[in-house]
């Protein structure tokens, strides 16, 4: 292998190896918003469990309103 050659490589393998480390850092940036974006939907989970038995619980209660008024108990 002459010394040409070898240049050659060295600068391939240099080249695809800071291209291997942008795909990694890019890798780990997009773990790093998948997590983020799982603990967000485990939030909004939590609020919407919460906001539709307020929401039932305050249906209920006009149902019952309206049913004493047009007197049906």
């Amino acid at each position: 292998m002459t010394e040409s050659e070898k240049i050659a490589i060295t600068k391939y393998d240099l080249y695809y190896e800071s291209r291997m480390t942008k795909v990694e850092a890019t890798t780990e940036a997009l773990k790093n918003d998948i997590l983020e974006i799982k603990s967000n939907i485990k939030e909004i989970r939590s609020d919407l469990k919460w906001m539709l038995g307020v929401m039932g619980s305050v249906g209920m209660i006009i149902v019952g309103l309206m049913a004493h008024g047009f007197k049906w108990f």
